[in-house]
């Protein structure tokens, strides 16, 4: 409609913007807005200071929580598929000693507000919310993004995360991801009532999440190449980190797909893991398939290693669900051709055995700000500061100082206005409005 309104006013200049879009989102907004082909300006995609990792889900609650106990104090979100499943997270992390707010569009619009308000000017609070939350909030300090649920695309979790460290400093992201949300966004692309062609492309998008979630190589590489940008190795994303270990996955994917075929391709993952690991339930001895040469085949294997498989081997395109009957599995024509010998394929092994770290390379170690141990309890107090001073200024707390402005202040420890003024963002007017404050705080802790 947008583009019927420029025809129908010739002469006026367009101008459009997106925050992040894909080459045929991109080629989508040209198409429709303008008449003849516009120049276009495309932003570098790189977020060095973002630590990507991804996790399979197992105990999602358990996985949750040791993540965030891991940035108690720090200001995060966690976004969640569903209502019910926000407020359950956040009764979690309270139970467990933080301090988080849910947030979705069902509370009443005063909670939904007061709680947005809290996050936005206060310290060491976890949002867990829908994707309802996000649109409009620059908070520079949300040191991590969790997501609980996949998102509903690779544009949507390029979005979602990039609202951590906009100041600059290091930020955490942890995507977990299982085959009930697969099925979901299935679901949802099937059932949606856009047109044939704009559902091809969801599926797209889609198999391009899913494609990151199992990355052979590091995981920027596999982003930034969605779209269409080139990248050395990070060294700070997990599979960087900790390594990844590839093997020739063939065996393990001929074994699933031929309790896919001997089935008949109409059975759901746990059914046919059952069946690889060799278990007479009820249901596998009601359909008789306790007597297939695929039964127990899989004994070597655990459920956890036999769903990561079916994972991947869905990721690389042998495998395919159909959504509209309980989630059956059934080959592709690739997967037909590795079942029959004719290809091989190569997986990523899910056991990984922990690597020393690499050295962060090119951006990412600039723009991060570590912080010793020695200062942490420092930071503290200063952070305690901050607060009480952004509440009776009535004004969020990254307005009084950032984050990168307090680190600095705890590793150099100045004693003086002067001192204080060679720190990160300490200009004149917050000097002279809180640098007495600081200093003191300085003192007090190191006498």
């Amino acid at each position: 409609m947008l583009g019927e309104v420029a025809q129908a006013l010739p002469g006026v200049q367009i101008i459009a913007f997106t925050a992040t879009a894909d080459a045929a989102t991109r080629a989508d907004i040209a198409a429709r807005l303008f008449a003849a082909p516009p120049t276009v300006f495309v932003g570098g995609f790189d977020r060095p200071n973002l630590k990507l990792a991804m996790r399979a889900k197992k105990e999602t609650s358990r996985q949750i929580l040791a993540f965030v106990d891991g940035h108690r104090g720090d200001n995060g979100i966690i976004y969640c598929g569903t209502r019910a499943r926000t407020e359950d997270f956040a009764r979690l992390l309270v139970a467990n000693g933080h301090r988080a707010l849910p947030y979705h569009a069902g509370l009443e619009k005063g909670i939904r507000d007061a709680n947005q308000d809290a996050f936005l000017r206060e310290d060491g609070l976890v949002m867990v919310a829908t994707v309802a939350f996000g649109m409009g909030i620059d908070k520079p300090d949300v040191r991590f993004v969790c997501h609980a649920d996949l998102p509903k695309n690779i544009e949507a979790y390029y979005q979602e995360i990039g609202r951590a460290g906009r100041d600059g400093l290091a930020a955490d992201t942890l995507t977990f991801y299982g085959m009930e949300d697969l099925k979901l966004r299935r679901l949802q692309i099937e059932e949606s009532q856009a047109s044939d062609e704009q559902k091809r492309i969801d599926r797209q998008r889609l198999n391009a999440l899913l494609a990151l979630c199992e990355a052979p190589r590091c995981r920027r590489q596999t982003l930034l190449a969605y779209f269409g940008e080139g990248s050395e190795p990070c060294g700070n994303c997990d599979l960087c980190l900790e390594g990844v270990i590839a093997y020739d996955g063939t065996v393990d994917a001929q074994k699933a797909m031929s309790a896919m075929v001997r089935t008949g391709q109409r059975f759901a993952t746990e059914h046919l893991v059952d069946i690889l690991l060799g278990l007479e339930t009820d249901k596998i001895r009601s359909y008789g398939h306790e007597r297939l040469p695929t039964f127990g085949v899989g004994k070597d294997r655990t459920r956890d290693q036999w769903r990561a498989i079916l994972r991947q081997i869905y990721a690389v395109g042998l495998t395919n669900l159909d959504v509209t009957e309980h989630g059956r599995w059934f080959l592709t024509e690739r997967g037909q051709a590795v079942l029959k010998g004719r290809e091989r394929v190569e997986l990523r092994a899910e056991a990984i055995a922990p690597r020393q770290s690499r050295a962060r390379r090119g951006g990412a170690a600039a723009a991060t700000t570590p912080v010793a141990p020695a200062d942490q309890g420092l930071l503290a107090v200063l952070k305690a500061l901050r607060v009480r001073l952004a509440a009776e200024a009535g004004v969020p707390a990254y307005v009084v100082f950032p984050d990168r402005s307090l680190i600095e202040m705890a590793a150099a420890r100045p004693t003086s206005l002067a001192a204080l003024q060679g720190i990160h963002g300490v200009g004149q007017a917050k000097l002279a409005r809180y640098g007495q404050a600081f200093i003191a705080a300085i003192a007090a802790h190191d006498d």
